[in-house]
């Protein structure tokens, strides 16, 4: 390997460990990756774990229309989905020939006067580890994406997985959540550590919270959000739980604990959200009237107001609504 591909992947590696503890601009990890591989554009993106969505967290030399499509409709192509599953740096001519005359290629590199690329889907925990995000360079010149430069990526991959994951990255997490809420890293017994300033945001977890978290690491789901507690001032602590890959010890972490108080939509009462959260789950009345312990008349009449409040048409579709909106109540 050559001396300056060396002396980069080391700079690569300082500027990671500096940009997870807030002392590092992220995007100046493009300097020496281009001493690996001398690009005419390349782009870093961090996927966001709530939604699954990328969005751009360095960039350099990529117009904003071919930006947005390697952050969207480029994830739904097969070129995206085989660098996915092979976790190694991908060139256009990797994908032999036929790539040449995919859409993606005509439309989007060929007009921008690319004649090569690379595909790197990053991972943080190593190639088990979960997809963190993404990273694609172009060239003008074939010959820029030679072998030691895809070498030397995918030496250096490990490291940039651990710069876009949320996770270990104070300030990339506080960009993710917005304003307004709080975030913990929950490790393998189910202790929460706060990020940074959560506990001035939303105050400590409820125990409600922390039970929802601990039943949450014994499962498999990958994530999960709805109401723990309700507060003094109607506001109710509104949780979403995603899981992080990649580190199986016990003290290590194992999940992300996000928190929001917030009053319930569509002019809910308490006892509607736990109607709610049980036609869900499929229950019928009499079922959940049992769980409540309340009559199945009066589980009709929730259900009947569920339905004005919501604007929807049947019991099926404020299920589906429920769900897809995380309005539910956790740990019921």
């Amino acid at each position: 390997m050559k001396t300056s591909h060396i002396t980069a992947i080391a700079e690569v590696g300082s500027i990671v460990a500096g940009a997870v503890r807030g002392a590092e601009e992220p995007g100046s990890v493009l300097a020496p990756l281009r001493r690996i591989a001398s690009f005419d554009a390349a782009m870093i993106a961090v996927r966001d774990p709530l939604t699954g969505r990328h969005r751009p967290l360095a960039n350099e030399g990529y117009a904003p229309s071919l930006l947005t499509f390697l952050n969207s409709g480029y994830l739904s192509c097969f070129s995206y989905d085989v660098a996915r599953r092979c976790r190694r740096p991908m060139r256009m001519r990797d994908f032999g020939p036929d790539f040449y005359r995919t859409p993606v290629y005509r439309e989007f590199l060929d007009g921008a006067g690319y004649r090569e690329g690379v595909t790197l889907v990053l991972r943080s925990g190593g190639d088990r580890g979960c997809v963190t995000g993404l990273m694609t360079m172009s060239f003008a010149e074939a010959r820029a994406a030679d072998q030691a430069a895809r070498r030397g990526l995918e030496l250096v991959a490990p490291t940039l997985g651990q710069l876009v994951d949320s996770g270990r990255t104070p300030a990339l997490l506080a960009s993710l959540i917005g304003d307004g809420a709080a975030a913990y890293i929950v490790d393998g017994t189910g202790a929460a550590a706060a990020t940074s300033d959560a506990t001035e945001q939303t105050g400590p977890p409820s125990a409600a919270a922390l039970a929802v978290t601990r039943a949450f690491l014994q499962q498999r789901q990958s994530s999960t959000r709805g109401y723990c507690a309700r507060h003094s001032d109607a506001t109710w602590e509104r949780a979403h739980l995603v899981r992080l890959g990649g580190d199986n010890h016990v003290d290590g972490p194992r999940a992300l604990l996000m928190l929001r108080h917030e009053p319930l939509p569509c002019g809910l009462t308490d006892r509607e959200l736990d109607v709610l959260t049980l036609v869900a789950r499929g229950l019928p009345n009499r079922a959940i009237g049992t769980s409540l312990g309340i009559s199945p008349r009066t589980i009709g009449r929730h259900v009947e107001h569920l339905l004005l409040k919501t604007g929807l048409a049947n019991r099926a579709a404020l299920a589906s609504y429920a769900v897809e909106n995380g309005l539910i109540r956790l740990g019921l």
